[in-house]
């Protein structure tokens, strides 16, 4: 039993869009290999948070990692199509049927924040917001 183009062509692009995007999962362990490191190390990797907190002796610094991102709009498409010609000696008519995935890029803003909880100039933790954390 033999694949079809179609259907291979389709499964190495959905392969190749799951590859391109780390998800969350990387991004948690990028995040997580700042716990225990001092302040100063965070703020060096980083940048400069977007907003510091105090509260209760603990601090928190807070990055928006959120953007605009390029994302395909839509799913499958379809078409018909109808056409005629008309020339000396004849005439013809002609229809078409067509598949297509995909879609042009659409903007769109994927938000994802990142808050550092800081004890004693160290991170403790961090808690994350946002399906754009990638």
């Amino acid at each position: 039993m033999h694949a079809s183009p179609i259907l291979l062509s389709f499964v190495l692009a959905a392969s190749l869009t799951a590859c391109a995007d780390t998800g969350p999962h990387d991004f948690d362990r990028r995040m997580a290999s700042y716990i225990s490191a001092p302040e100063a190390d965070l703020v060096s990797g980083l940048g400069v948070p977007r907003q510091i907190y105090e509260a209760d002796g603990r601090r928190f610094l807070e990055y928006d990692f959120g953007g605009w991102r390029s994302l395909a709009s839509g799913g499958p498409s379809f078409g018909i199509g109808v056409g005629g010609a008309r020339w000396s000696g004849g005439s013809g008519v002609g229809t078409g049927l067509g598949i297509g995935f995909g879609g042009s890029p659409q903007p769109q803003y994927v938000a994802c924040v990142v808050t550092f909880e800081i004890r004693d100039r160290h991170v403790l933790d961090f808690h994350r917001q946002g399906d754009g954390c990638r």
